[in-house]
């Protein structure tokens, strides 16, 4: 609703944290756990928020729709992501279409720069997974597409400039290259994805055993 992203628009404003946080709870309803913080410029309008503890969003982020959001602890999300669905889509009269509007981030996950969130259907991101880089795009919707969940496992690096296409999965512990589309389910764990459509390359377990693919915040500078 309009009256919901300007009031969103409004605390994005403010000068600091605690009252950008203070505000979105107390005027929005939001649940946010007081040791998160959010950026500021960063628009959440929504129709529910749990933001867990010691989550980071930074600056410039446009969360908007009538989506269920959740973002799980110690998970961080850079700058300038985009999170949409249209208002509207949640009345009764779009039930036939599946439109799932449900936003689940995991704990511990990274979510960089300038990405692009069609949110009509589920996106999940799981635990510990990391959408790198920038330019990245999810769809959960499009002509005639009914099934629309894009779900991400655990653990996975995801490159820039990817594609995922509505009802696009992938499993645990994969690396996904940068510019790939996928278009499907991807039933692999461990393993190099790439292409167009993405497919399973090589499996990586021996290689990360090894210390290779690394990513940690440890190794991760904002």
């Amino acid at each position: 609703m309009k009256s919901q992203l300007i009031k969103g628009a409004l605390i994005s404003l403010l000068p600091t944290n605690g009252l950008r946080r203070w505000f979105y709870s107390r005027v929005m309803g939001y649940r946010i756990d007081p040791t998160a913080r959010i950026g500021w410029l960063t628009v959440f309008a929504v129709k529910t928020l749990e933001i867990g503890p010691r989550a980071q969003i930074g600056r410039a982020n446009l969360f908007k729709g009538p989506i269920r959001t959740s973002i799980g602890g110690e998970t961080r999300i850079g700058r300038k992501n985009v999170f949409t669905a249209a208002w509207g889509k949640d009345k009764p009269r779009f039930a036939s279409m599946n439109y799932a509007l449900e936003l689940a981030i995991g704990e511990r996950c990274l979510v960089l720069n300038d990405h692009y969130f069609d949110v009509y259907g589920r996106f999940e991101l799981g635990d510990g997974s990391w959408i790198a880089g920038v330019g990245s795009q999810f769809w959960t919707h499009g002509v005639s597409a009914m099934e629309r969940n894009i779900i991400i496992g655990k653990g996975n690096y995801i490159g820039s400039a990817v594609r995922f296409a509505p009802g696009a999965s992938i499993g645990d512990d994969n690396l996904v290259a940068i510019g790939s589309v996928v278009l499907g389910k991807v039933e692999a764990d461990g393993h190099l994805i790439s292409g167009f459509p993405a497919k399973p390359i090589k499996s990586i377990v021996e290689a990360k055993a090894q210390g290779r693919y690394r990513f940690t915040f440890d190794d991760w500078v904002d």
